[in-house]
């Protein structure tokens, strides 16, 4: 009886021991089922994409299917708002960049969510250059023309835009601090309009994503005058960055997207999304498509990290938001 007693004893204390073990077993893994990956924006731009690339290598990674779903209008704002009312489990995110959580709370004063509160940072998806570009019917060849006759002829010369607070209206006040100019503001309903106003002679100049103006710069059908992010584009390297030719190292114009996930999603679903991402970003093939794309692939960042980075972009782009005065509708 005792002998029978003791084993008793000992399989209870082995239990016990294995007990943290066996639970942590019985944590369902990430994922098990499929994910949602919500884009803000219409299907086709750059955002979009890059996502699909992502989300194609996350599913191989994964074993389970990780869909895109666009949702745009209000400038990301309804698709945003949509993942911060979905349940915090993983299975629905975001991927948005400095457009949505970086200028609208700069410029909207009424939004119906807070992105530093509502939303939990992941991972960097990946960074797209901007390129100025003109129509070749503007007398210009060089940044150093367009500054000359943009002071001769203040608010003449109209830059087209995707609306207001969008990357290519913050490179335009950017620009226009920097130079002593005053162009017109022209903010048209998405970024293919934009292009069609500038590609028929509407608007003169344009601030697009590398890969969307390469195609019509090596046609004549634009002017490229210069990259606008820090460094020269790969498709591009003989244009000289604005940067370069205004002596300005503060000039960059960079869209920097991000994977987010509402808040109080648990912190190892995180960490595990993070490190997928930055794994599969990483690999030579994607590599190579981003590049293709006028895209760079990120740094690997912690989640914290990717906050920081979105934060310091708040500060820079907060600036030039007061000093422009624009207010969003």
């Amino acid at each position: 009886m005792t002998a029978t007693i003791n084993a008793a004893r000992l399989m209870l204390a082995m239990l016990l021991c294995a007990s943290p073990l066996l639970m942590a077993q019985q944590v369902n893994p990430y994922p098990e089922k499929p994910v949602r990956i919500i884009v803000p924006w219409a299907a086709g731009g750059n955002i979009d994409v890059l996502t699909r690339i992502a989300a194609q290598q996350l599913t191989r990674a994964w074993g389970h299917q990780v869909v895109v779903d666009n949702r745009g209008g209000a400038n990301g704002m309804i698709g945003s708002e949509s993942v911060v009312r979905a349940a915090p489990d993983g299975y629905t995110l975001l991927v948005d960049g400095l457009q949505t959580h970086v200028i609208n709370p700069l410029v909207f004063r009424k939004m119906n969510y807070d992105t530093q509160r509502d939303l939990a940072m992941i991972a960097l998806l990946g960074a797209v250059q901007h390129i100025l570009v003109s129509h070749p019917s503007l007398p210009v060849k060089t940044t150093r023309d367009i500054i000359a006759l943009a002071r001769a002829r203040p608010k003449d010369i109209a830059y087209a835009t995707f609306g207001t607070g969008s990357m290519p209206h913050m490179a335009g006040e950017l620009f226009q601090q920097m130079t002593g100019t005053v162009l017109l503001h022209v903010p048209y309903k998405g970024g293919g309009p934009a292009l069609i106003g500038l590609l028929s002679g509407e608007a003169a100049l344009y601030w697009p994503g590398i890969a969307i103006a390469t195609p019509h710069i090596k046609t004549g059908k634009l002017r490229a005058l210069g990259v606008a992010s820090k460094t020269r584009a790969e498709e591009l390297p003989e244009l000289p960055t604005l940067a370069e030719q205004l002596n300005a190292p503060e000039y960059d114009v960079t869209s920097i997207f991000s994977f987010m996930a509402p808040a109080r999603t648990p912190q190892p679903v995180i960490e595990r999304i993070n490190a997928s991402v930055t794994q599969v970003l990483a690999t030579p093939d994607v590599r190579k498509t981003y590049a293709s794309l006028g895209a760079a692939s990120p740094d690997a960042l912690s989640p914290d990290q990717t906050m920081a980075l979105l934060r310091a972009e708040a500060a820079r782009w907060g600036k030039v938001v007061h000093v422009a005065g624009i207010k969003g509708n």
